[in-house]
């Protein structure tokens, strides 16, 4: 398996994707995910406006020069009905165009946050709720070559009793019900790590539905994002499951807290932020780390 990770943890240290892209020269890392998924917290954000293409084409160009490959995508953060859908589905179309323009053939999506929809029981209903802005993106997808993936997600992330894909194979239920051959999934380790399922079950339970994965670490206790082995998440039933199910995808980290927080910037505090040396030493660790979990099981590829 080939090691991937994300570019978005680096957009709190730079200016630009492009200058994100060259922040891992050196690293280990040659191949990246774009991550779509702040675009619509900040109205300024230039991939909104009418040049974005630029910002698509100058992160590519960086990439090519230094021998990047992108190979993987997260969707905007949007609601997907009611207030807010018309922007999101908008930002979402144009992210999948962008794929297009990287050569990205994966891009991850989450599905929509229903209180009203509840667990177990409500799955289909579930469904059907996501159903209209999910299938609005498939002409775009289509023309892009792009495959859509759900990914799972936590049941703390809801009140009590609302529903989201925890398991394996509620991924590859919402897949079976779209229908239609752009669609996947892709399995986050954290999130599961936080309901404590089975990863090696839930896995195989997803076959050649899984496409994607995102990769990182957390206590159970919340959705830290943390270096892989730094807290309890399985990852032998991860490995293994990868490996028995047939997976031939990326192992694309997502562990984008690792270094990144803020401490309250004033005067006479330079450790208030990591610097960008720091961050690039600590991805460095990160790379080494993940190499040396996939050759334990002697599927690591450079």
């Amino acid at each position: 398996m080939k090691i991937a990770t994300t570019i978005g943890e680096m957009y709190s240290f730079v200016r630009s994707p492009a200058e994100a892209v060259r922040a891992y020269e050196g690293t280990g890392f040659r191949y990246l995910d774009y991550s779509f998924y702040t675009v619509l917290r900040d109205p300024a954000d230039p991939f909104m406006s009418d040049s974005w293409e630029k910002n698509i084409y100058d992160a590519k160009n960086e990439a090519e020069k230094l021998g990047f490959s992108f190979v993987q995508a997260h969707a905007p953060s949007c609601a997907l009905r009611g207030e807010g859908m018309e922007k999101g589905l908008t930002a979402t179309i144009r992210s999948i165009e962008a794929c297009g323009m990287l050569g990205i053939k994966n891009m991850v999506i989450h599905s929509g946050f229903f209180t009203e929809i509840k667990y177990p029981g409500d799955e289909e209903k579930y469904f059907r709720e996501n159903e209209p802005f999910m299938r609005a993106l498939i002409p775009e997808a289509k023309k892009a070559g792009v495959n859509i993936l759900f990914e799972n997600t936590t049941l703390k992330h809801c009140t009590e009793g609302c529903y989201f894909p925890v398991r394996g194979r509620d991924l590859s239920a919402f897949v079976k019900f779209m229908n239609d051959p752009v669609f996947g999934a892709a399995w986050d380790v954290g999130h599961s790590n936080i309901d404590r399922v089975n990863q090696y079950d839930e896995i195989i339970a997803m076959g050649k539905d899984l496409k994607a994965v995102h990769i990182h670490d957390n206590d159970s206790t919340c959705d830290m994002h943390a270096l892989p082995m730094s807290g309890n998440t399985d990852y032998d039933g991860i490995i293994k499951g990868l490996i028995d199910s047939g997976y031939d995808g990326y192992f694309t980290l997502e562990a984008d807290c690792f270094m990144r927080y803020d401490r309250g910037a004033g005067e006479g505090k330079p450790l208030s932020h990591p610097t960008l040396n720091m961050k690039r030493a600590a991805l460095k660790m990160l790379y080494t780390v993940t190499a040396e979990m996939l050759k334990a099981y002697n599927v690591y590829e450079e």
